[in-house]
């Protein structure tokens, strides 16, 4: 249990769960709202806007992939433009966490 590659690998399997877990419920819920209510996006986009400085700052490192893909979502680019570069953001986020994979095998 002291052996310092064991904690390597717990913490490197715990951060990698979390990763997924966070992002596929990310991306879940942004496709859900895409589909039901774009509105949600829109409130989401504001209320982090709304928060304090220090506060934003903590939710765009904690959630950067999905707060880039929301403030593409959110510019005035084409609709085009948007869904590739959204289909973009969606793709690096699963290259970035499939290091989850090789860490469980």
């Amino acid at each position: 249990m002291r052996n310092p590659s064991f904690w390597g690998d717990v913490v490197t399997r715990v951060l990698s769960t979390y990763a997924v877990v966070i992002f596929a419920m990310w991306w879940s819920g942004f496709i859900v709202a895409m589909v039901v209510n774009l509105e949600w996006l829109d409130l989401v986009w504001y209320w982090v806007r709304g928060l304090p400085l220090v506060a934003q700052i903590i939710v765009w490192v904690l959630f950067l992939p999905g707060m880039v893909g929301l403030w593409i979502w959110e510019s005035s680019y084409p609709a085009l433009i948007r869904l590739l570069a959204f289909g973009g953001i969606v793709g690096w986020t699963v290259l970035a966490v499939s290091s989850f994979l090789r860490a469980v095998r």
